[in-house]
């Protein structure tokens, strides 16, 4: 439970959102996710099922999509690239929703996910709204040891988020994209959110989930006071899919709200980091380990 002061913070009238969401949902996959002796062809086939199913469920019924991206961290290179399991991930998971991703990356790592609304709100300049449905994907078929945690983040947690967002043309204030050195990564994130969150008072803030150091140096350079609670030790760290982790959390407690605004924020390991201003849809539909 949260013990965050509730933030209800609803759009201006006559405002337009720049990313509206209808639809955020997580849900945990095992580790590993695959014995030692399956292939990876195998690996691949379990992963995209697994991945369509998601979709399926969540977006099904979400209207005509006209972007499909899956983003990672942690995601094979094998299945983000044209090699023959690339195809087997796409196609087991075209089998269970009827559709490819237009593309596969992992690119800017945990940040992914700003990236992709920058490059959707282009698209959007010449052709209007676009509704992009996003997943993002970090669960290791490898079952490398590195990702399971480290002193960088602490303790992993793996999943699949499925998002279902309306990207608009404008405004095209609310995404704020950089980079600092890795040594200064953390720092450089507190002080964007601060120049972020000054326009921005009483926005729920949604923060990566880090261990108790991280989190203190990361809190050193911003006004914390409408941070969502810390819910590292519940989930660990996430990946891309924290700061929409911690959004589920704070709606499963009363402390979010459908069509209010909240901030979420993203750090990735080579220094990039997102933060945006996003708009919950009145009838959002969020489902965590698939309870509404």
């Amino acid at each position: 439970m949260s013990n965050s002061p509730p933030f209800a913070s609803t759009p201006s009238l006559g405002t337009v959102p720049a990313f509206r969401v209808h639809t955020v949902a997580y849900r945990r996959t095992e580790t590993p996710f695959v014995s030692p002796q399956v292939s990876l062809e195998d690996a691949a086939l379990a992963l995209g099922q697994r991945v369509g199913d998601e979709a399926c469920r969540y977006a099904s019924n979400a209207g005509p999509i006209d972007d499909y991206v899956v983003s990672s961290t942690v995601l094979s290179q094998f299945l983000a690239d044209g090699s023959p399991h690339a195809g087997y991930f796409q196609e087991a998971l075209a089998s269970r929703y009827g559709r490819r991703p237009d593309w596969v990356t992992n690119a800017y790592e945990c940040t992914g996910w700003g990236f992709i609304l920058r490059y959707i709100q282009g698209k959007a300049q010449f052709n209007g709204r676009r509704r992009l449905l996003l997943q993002i994907v970090d669960t290791d078929i490898h079952n490398f040891t590195y990702w399971l945690g480290n002193n960088r983040w602490g303790k992993s947690g793996f999943g699949i988020c499925t998002l279902v967002i309306d990207v608009m043309p404008e405004p095209n204030n609310r995404l704020l994209i950089g980079t600092a050195s890795q040594a200064n990564a953390l720092l450089q994130l507190g002080r964007s959110l601060r120049s972020f969150t000054e326009s921005r008072p009483g926005l729920g803030v949604a923060v990566p989930f880090f261990p108790k150091m991280s989190r203190r140096a990361l809190f050193k350079c911003f006004d914390t006071a409408c941070v969502h609670a810390d819910h590292y030790q519940r989930f660990g760290h996430s990946f891309g899919s924290d700061p929409w982790l911690s959004l589920l959390a704070e709606l499963g407690a009363g402390s979010a709200h459908p069509g209010s605004d909240c901030i979420v924020s993203s750090l990735a390991m080579n220094g990039y980091f997102s933060i945006a201003q996003i708009t919950l849809a009145p009838d959002l539909h969020f489902a965590l380990e698939g309870e509404l």
